[in-house]
């Protein structure tokens, strides 16, 4: 049997592993009917939330693969998102959001202005039933990414997969620390046998994650690592990295430190890719990227302002690039952002007007690791500036 074909086996017994677990959490949920609601439960609650963002973009000097320079670009933008979630007790609780942005496009809710005065589309952006339990909780739909991350460089949060997710949270003795392992399963791709209507499964993830907190004066940790398995990545507008497999190893430690005249933290993630590749593919051995963000200050109150750096270095093949973040680059489609095989730098500065009024600037700086394929002349590079007016409700 070839080395593919071990590895499909393997995904495969990750899948029913996967299964069963969050099924199990879900039937603990599950188990408690509604008949047993009493008087001490919370009645139903509907509550609703959104957040509108203003965005002016520019993007200079950014060089292509082949050798020639992209044309620089400015745009106005726009997003809009409105949600809602309903209590039916303390215990179970659904919910759902509709965002703006090419449908198509699952890093960016982002709509550009200037189409001859078009309508923008809206679209669902969650839509799930959740359950909480002692000190357990678990999900089914499609619902923000349920593992702990401290930036986008690996998971855009705007991507919502869609599945099953649960976890726990135990305090560790009388100490001031807790343990919150997190188990995920997602249905990223599905096809239909030219045969059947019956739809089969062709693509899937399944993450366990297990994070630490400590809480003391005067610094607050958070650690955690976690397993990422992607199985036949679809296919994407970079058909290098169509139905690829990946096994991700994803690490991070924060740092949140409370006292003196402003707060402050330090934070490094680490990520390596440990599925092996055939030597055919281009730039097949480079699978490591990790990152280092420094913050000072925050945005809580009026008058708060926050300064911010990060350094990222992602290598080809460390993640999936079509889901992270698609702040620092312009490589790729118009659906797809290319978020691999670079090195680069963020400032960031903002102030609050307000608990929910912000403005922000990020500035960004790129350049490609390795030539971009084997038919490239030069490695890639760019420059952008984004200035976002966020207001929450």
């Amino acid at each position: 049997m070839s080395g593919r074909a071990e590895v499909r086996r393997g995904s495969k017994g990750r899948r029913a592993v996967g299964l069963l677990l969050c099924t199990g959490l879900l039937a603990g949920v599950s188990a408690r009917p509604i008949a047993a609601q009493t008087a001490t439960d919370e009645p139903p609650k509907l509550k609703f939330y959104g957040d509108f963002r203003l965005r002016s973009e520019s993007d200079w000097d950014s060089m292509q693969s082949d050798g020639t320079l992209r044309t620089d670009r400015d745009r106005l933008r726009v997003r809009l998102r409105v949600g809602f979630t309903y209590a039916y007790d303390a215990h179970i609780n659904f919910g759902a959001r509709i965002r703006s942005g090419n449908p198509q496009d699952q890093q960016s809710p982002h709509q550009s202005l200037g189409d001859e005065f078009e309508s923008k589309p809206f679209n669902i952006d969650k839509a799930f039933l959740q359950g909480t339990w002692g000190k357990g909780w678990v999900w089914a739909g499609k619902n923000s990414f349920p593992f702990w991350t401290q930036n986008e460089l690996f998971w855009d949060d705007d991507v919502n997969p869609e599945g099953i997710a649960g976890g726990f949270s135990f305090p560790l003795g009388k100490s001031k620390q807790r343990l919150k392992p997190t188990l995920g399963y997602f249905i990223m791709d599905t096809s239909s046998p030219s045969t059947s209507n019956r739809y089969s499964e062709k693509s899937h993830m399944a993450a366990l994650q297990v994070a630490w907190e400590m809480t003391f004066q005067p610094v607050d940790l958070t650690a955690a690592a976690g397993l990422y398995s992607f199985d036949d990545n679809p296919a994407t507008t970079d058909t290098a990295l169509a139905d690829l497999d990946y096994d991700i190893y994803v690490g991070g430690i924060k740092a949140a430190f409370k006292k003196g005249p402003k707060p402050w933290s330090v934070g490094v993630d680490f990520m390596k890719n440990d599925h092996t590749y055939p030597s055919t593919l281009f730039n097949a051995d480079q699978k490591t990227g990790y990152v280092l963000g420094l913050n000072l200050g925050a945005l809580k109150q009026k008058k708060d302002w926050l300064v911010g750096y990060y350094y990222a270095h992602i290598e080809k093949f460390a993640l999936v690039a079509r889901l992270a973040q698609d702040d620092w680059l312009r490589w790729g489609s118009g659906t797809d952002t290319r978020s691999s095989n670079f090195e680069g730098h963020e400032l960031r500065l903002a102030y609050a007007f307000g608990p929910s009024w912000n403005i922000m600037l990020r500035v960004f700086k790129v350049e490609g690791i390795e030539l971009e394929s084997a038919t490239a002349v030069a490695k890639e590079d760019g420059k952008r500036a984004r200035l976002d007016l966020n207001i929450a409700f």
